[in-house]
């Protein structure tokens, strides 16, 4: 368990947001201790020595938690849309397929299944695109949408797609960088069920 020492304002903002009795704020995995700022690594609890993404991910995952909770409460509008559509991602699309749309496919395209089983390990669920899909709700209120296309003859293929209203709370790079940490949530995930 890790203390991230948000700021209390941050705290209680998404005691706000998300209306939980019991102060805890769940997201890709991690429970967030809404009343002393603990983080717990809910996939890794079991774990004799759990793994972190990098050096940065804490320091990240509170950033994208403060700027989440400076924001009006997010509200899904349905409508998916690419990376590209957000102020400054078309800029940064090469950028994001190299880092987060191809690892997919590296990862899943071969077994498709195992993207369903791991995502259903943090808060995802399946839904009806493309060969096999699954969206996961990467903060509430905040979702991405992952499709993979699989053909015995062509290479697989993916496509990473967002609730437009994403937008308003985070810009391009939060999302890159949330996107990022979701797809090691998927793969560390995959290593747990292997």
């Amino acid at each position: 368990m890790v203390n991230l020492n948000l700021p209390q304002e941050t705290l209680d903002k998404l005691k706000w947001m998300i209306n939980n009795p019991e102060n805890t704020f769940c997201f890709l995995g991690f429970t967030l201790n809404l009343i002393t700022g603990d983080l717990q690594d809910v996939l890794q609890q079991n774990v004799a020595s759990p793994q972190v993404k990098d050096g940065t991910m804490y320091q990240l995952i509170t950033e994208l938690l403060i700027k989440y909770a400076s924001t009006s409460k997010p509200v899904k509008v349905g409508k998916l849309v690419n990376f590209k559509d957000f102020s400054g991602g078309y800029a940064y699309e090469n950028a994001f397929h190299r880092r987060v749309v191809e690892p997919i496919v590296k990862i899943f395209g071969k077994n498709p299944q195992n993207l369903i089983k791991t995502a259903k390990l943090i808060g995802g669920k399946q839904i009806e695109y493309g060969d096999c899909s699954i969206e996961i709700e990467t903060f509430p209120e905040i979702s991405m949408t992952i499709i993979l296309w699989t053909d015995e003859e062509l290479p697989p293929t993916a496509n990473v797609l967002f609730d437009e209203s994403s937008g308003k709370t985070f810009n391009a790079e939060d999302i890159a960088w949330l996107s990022d940490l979701t797809l090691w949530r998927l793969s560390l995930a995959q290593t747990l069920m292997s």
